[in-house]
């Protein structure tokens, strides 16, 4: 049985903090951050993982689910980030592990270029040092010139919708809203060719910043910017590549 020990924070966690593009959006990077990243690693690699649709929704990998006590990590994740921060679903945030291997993988248009989450974003990667590669790139939409959604409608998204043929009072109720998003942002013809992640970009999608995989890194930033695993090809074909995912509410 695990305790909730085994989430313990490192309180000597090396923490750095990088604006990105135009308005300077903020990441938080923690180095070293758990206490026992081993016994994360082990918890991780132990459980039952699924690639069912209705819990990956359309991550390219499978992923895991554990009941733990995860009040104090969120607690030092708000600290980290500089305002509290709370999950979707009351105060309680289980334990979720992703895992993602390439060897046999056939991506789909969505998952070759990149996506929106719907608030804060956190995530710990979890792979040793000789097993850790890519990372996590961050996004301008070149045909926009917008790195992030907001969670408001502005009068330029308005404006946007009116260029498809998208009624604004569907916008403004969020009828409209994912066929928005998939005509002007997530395109079929934005995505990355062949069988690839979008990586460096391409004529649609400008990389504007890539958070390198590291052991025991914890990243957390804007989760309604653009962003997208960044791993090349040949990379994790016989392991996997590890992460702890976590999902907060966010706002403008």
């Amino acid at each position: 049985m695990w305790s909730d020990g085994v989430l313990d924070v490192n309180p000597a966690c090396h923490v750095t903090v990088h604006p990105v593009g135009p308005a300077g959006a903020k990441v938080v990077l923690a180095d070293d951050f758990y206490r026992f990243p081993e016994r994360v690693a082990e918890l991780a690699l132990g459980l039952f993982y699924t690639e069912s649709r209705a819990v990956i929704g359309s991550y390219p990998g499978s992923r895991a689910m554990v009941t733990l006590d995860t009040s104090g990590l969120i607690q030092t994740i708000g600290k980290l980030w500089g305002e509290p921060l709370k999950p979707f679903h009351a105060d309680y945030h289980p334990v979720i592990f992703s895992a993602i291997q390439t060897k046999t993988q056939r991506l789909t248009p969505w998952q070759r270029q990149p996506h929106i989450d719907q608030g804060v974003t956190a995530m710990v990667y979890l792979n040793p040092e000789e097993l850790c590669s890519g990372g996590t790139g961050l996004f301008r939409h070149r045909p926009t010139g917008l790195t992030r959604i907001p969670h408001t409608i502005t009068s330029s998204l308005v404006t946007l919708a009116r260029t498809r043929g998208i009624s604004p009072q569907g916008l403004l109720s969020g009828e409209e809203f994912p066929r928005f998003c998939n005509e002007v942002f997530f395109r079929e013809e934005y995505a990355a060719k062949g069988n690839h992640y979008i990586n460096d970009g391409n004529e649609f999608w400008e990389l504007l910043y890539r958070i390198d995989m590291k052991p025991n890194r914890l990243v957390i930033f804007d989760g309604r910017m653009f962003h997208s695993q960044h791993i090349q090809p040949g990379a994790f074909n016989d392991g996997f590549r590890m992460n702890q995912i976590l999902y907060f509410q966010g706002h403008d």
